[in-house]
């Protein structure tokens, strides 16, 4: 069952198309061009004097490298100076970068923004748009649709302290399954091993957000489904350095607000698939508070 496509943020129908061969994470390689900085050991260090701009891995380094381009030499241009779009490995790395301000902006998941404004006082700036859905993933030849095959199984998640991840699992709950009573819940690093797990049968159902879903490549979308849309979270919040001047920090909101209406926008949000940027709402902010918890002890802080 595919949702309409009101629903999600579209990626390119095809990365493969738009990015040659499709590589997952290139280990202790370095890819760096004009700002660029993706490695195995140095994932955060930006080009020395650059501001750099933070961006959550929820998909592929080259599929980010990519759509963030627009952004890199928007924000060059406005600001006249070296911009670096960096990001880490993985979901949990990417937040201890930003908890330890390593960033000058990020953009990163709804929950993990409210807790670095409520514990370290990262400044909201704005947020992404549309709302991110939360699906149910299952094999293409799975024709059952009902949570209970999960019971003594497991659940396969990609970004486990992700909020769609999080509100998967509560959703779960109220369906009368818990998270280690009921089924137990497995990582999955990469695209083969999704469908190596889901194909086993150890895992009947994947959560993910729609943009992870059509990331991947065509042939495993092809042999999966869409059991159901969960939910929809908030889109992704852009966030300044509480470190920075406040004017700097100010002229940053203006221009990631100005975005949408330059040219530099529009091949973001083609690339992206996003539609749009606007400044953010507390509705917004206080939607991912009830997971402020788990996110903390997921990310082995102290709630």
């Amino acid at each position: 069952m595919r949702m309409p496509p009101r629903f999600f943020p579209a990626l390119p129908a095809s990365p493969e198309d738009l990015l040659g061969t499709r590589r997952r994470w290139l280990g202790a390689c370095v890819l760096a061009a004009g700002g660029w900085s993706i490695a195995g050991p140095a994932w955060a260090q930006p080009a020395s004097g650059a501001l750099s701009i933070g961006v959550l891995p929820n998909v592929s380094a080259r599929i980010l490298l990519a759509s963030y381009q627009p952004m890199r030499e928007y924000f060059e241009r406005e600001l006249r100076q070296p911009v670096s779009i960096v990001t880490a490995p993985d979901f949990r790395a990417f937040a201890a970068n930003s908890l330890k301000g390593e960033y000058d902006i990020v953009v990163t998941a709804p929950n993990l923004g409210r807790v670095m404004q409520l514990d370290v006082k990262w400044e909201p700036l704005a947020i992404y748009e549309p709302r991110i859905p939360a699906v149910a993933v299952a094999r293409a030849d799975n024709p059952d649709d009902l949570p209970r095959q999960l019971r003594g199984r497991a659940l396969a998640l990609a970004n486990p302290q992700s909020l769609v991840a999080l509100v998967g699992l509560q959703w779960l709950k109220s369906e009368g399954l818990q998270e280690g009573v009921d089924f137990k819940t497995v990582v999955v690093a990469n695209d083969d091993s999704l469908g190596a797990v889901l194909r086993s049968g150890e895992a009947p159902w994947a959560v993910m957000s729609m943009g992870e879903f059509r990331a991947k490549p065509e042939a495993l979308r092809q042999s999966l489904r869409i059991v159901r849309q969960i939910t929809t979270v908030p889109g992704f919040f852009v966030m300044a350095n509480p470190a920075l001047p406040a004017a700097q920090r100010q002229r940053l909101k203006a221009l990631i607000l100005a975005l949408p209406a330059s040219a530099d926008g529009a091949r973001f949000f083609e690339l992206s698939g996003f539609r749009g940027i606007r400044e953010i709402a507390d509705a917004d902010l206080t939607f991912a508070d009830p997971f402020n918890d788990l996110t903390r002890r997921g990310l082995g802080l102290k709630p």
